[in-house]
This record gives C-alpha cells, sequence and structure tokens, in this order.
C-alpha cells in the first residue's frame, strides 16, 4: 500500500506486551489490512491526541501484516504516560515512513560487503529489522551486531539473536555496567570500544549506529580515526540532530 510520509491512518494495539523493566513489545495492526510500504531501518510517528508526536523504529521487517515496536516506558515523562494510555486504549494513528537510515537497495545480497549494526538498549528495534529482512536472502554478507546495555537485563530479547546464530552472523552483547551480583562473563565497557577491538573484521563493511547523539557521535568519531569512512557510516541522529 503507497502512503505519503505525511498523511496517517489508524491500527489497532493487537499486543502490548513487557518484556523486560519498562520495556514493552508494541504490536500494531492496520485498520485498513495493509502495512504501507517502508524500508527496513525507517521508523514511525504516533500521533497522540494532545498534538505531540512520538516517533519509533520499526522492528519488523517488511512485508509483514503488522508492525512490531520496542518501547520504553519513561514514569517521569508526561509524554510517555500520554502515548501509554492510548495504547492501552486500543488505537493510534500513525505517520510512516519517516528515515533516511535503512538498508540500502541490493545491500543485504552484496556478499563482499559486511554488515555492522551497533545498537544501544532500544536501539536493537532499528537493527532487527535490517537483520532479519537481510537473513532471508541466500548467500547474504556477514552480519555483525553489537548491542549495549547497562545491566545483562538490559538484553530484552536475550534468545533472539542466539536464534538467528550462524557462520555468518557475529552476535556480541556489551554490557556497560556489570555488577559483582550480574555474574556477567561476556564483553564489558563501552559498546564503540568493543566495535574498535574488531575494526579488523569489517573494514569495508556497512555500519548502522542507533542510540543517543551523544553515544552515536562518540561511535562515529572513534571510527574515523581508526580510517573508517563517514560514507560507511548511518544513523538518524545524523539528521535529526546534526552537530552545529
Amino acid at each position: 500500500m503507497q502512503i505519503t510520509p505525511d498523511s496517517s491512518q489508524s491500527f489497532q494495539v493487537a499486543d502490548l506486551q513487557l518484556l523486560a523493566e519498562n520495556i514493552y513489545r508494541v504490536i500494531l495492526r492496520p485498520q485498513q489490512g495493509v502495512v504501507p510500504d517502508f524500508r527496513p531501518g525507517q521508523y514511525l510517528e504516533i500521533m497522540l491526541n494532545d498534538g505531540n508526536v512520538s516517533a519509533f523504529s520499526i522492528a519488523s521487517p517488511p512485508d509483514q501484516k503488522e508492525l512490531e515496536l520496542h518501547i520504553q516506558k519513561v514514569p517521569a515523562s508526561a509524554n510517555s504516560i500520554q502515548l501509554f494510555t492510548e495504547l492501552e486504549q486500543g488505537n493510534v494513528q500513525v505517520r510512516m515512513p519517516k528515515g533516511r537510515c535503512y538498508l540500502p537497495e541490493g545491500a543485504q545480497s552484496t556478499v563482499d560487503k559486511r554488515l555492522v549494526f551497533i545498537a544501544a538498549s532500544t536501539g536493537f528495534s532499528q537493527m532487527k529489522s535490517m537483520i532479519e529482512f537481510t537473513l532471508v536472502t541466500p548467500d547474504h554478507p556477514d552480519i555483525y551486531l553489537y548491542w549495549g546495555a547497562s545491566s545483562p537485563e538490559g538484553f530484552y530479547l536475550p534468545n533472539l539473536p542466539i536464534h538467528w546464530a550462524s557462520p555468518s552472523f557475529h552476535y556480541h552483547p556489551v554490557v556497560s555496567g556489570p555488577t559483582e551480583k550480574d555474574g556477567w562473563q561476556g564483553r564489558q565497557g563501552l559498546l564503540f570500544e568493543a566495535v574498535i577491538d574488531d575494526k579488523d573484521c569489517f573494514t569495508n563493511g556497512e555500519i548502522f549506529i542507533s542510540g543517543s547523539p551523544q553515544m552515536v557521535y562518540a561511535t562515529f568519531d572513534a571510527l574515523l580515526a581508526r580510517n573508517f569512512r563517514a560514507e560507511q557510516i548511518h544513523s538518524d541522529v545524523f539528521e535529526y540532530a546534526p552537530r552545529s
């Protein structure tokens, strides 16, 4: 179904599932029966009744009958409380597609270029759409996923990357601040440090980053300092929070 980015349509909230502390999987089903066209990596906007707009990456790949979102509820935010009130009422107005950070045409079948996905917290949702779209492509390139969280509980879909495991899919969860009681035995520290440690694996790759502007620009600067090219690196942050 073709739809212009500035138009909107009504979606039914088909499911609202708590995955981890304050992180929910939201399933939206189009009232008109068909999900609008979008590219893996794009996002949508939920138009609230008070006139505010909330933007969320689409976690599901294209060509599905429903849309999946991963949304963190922020109890101290009036906008977040309003959003969840409307989600619980069962219907929302959606405007889509949005965003220029998406999988380039043909990238999922370009075997000589590796795909690198770097996600902090719910930034994983944007990467999930691109990864699942790529995995169904025969002879797809190697995929590297770096998912960062402040504690192991932050990996709110812990089994999904393990389900994706294959010789061509490389998963690296990174915890920034594990405590002794976490019992975390994996990689720890800043997310971009783990990426830099492995940089020789994907020097010619296409790199996608999702997180706060501070995290994205820190990763961007670190990659440029290690001879990556700016045109290899993609993020929505470059559009909505450009450097002055």
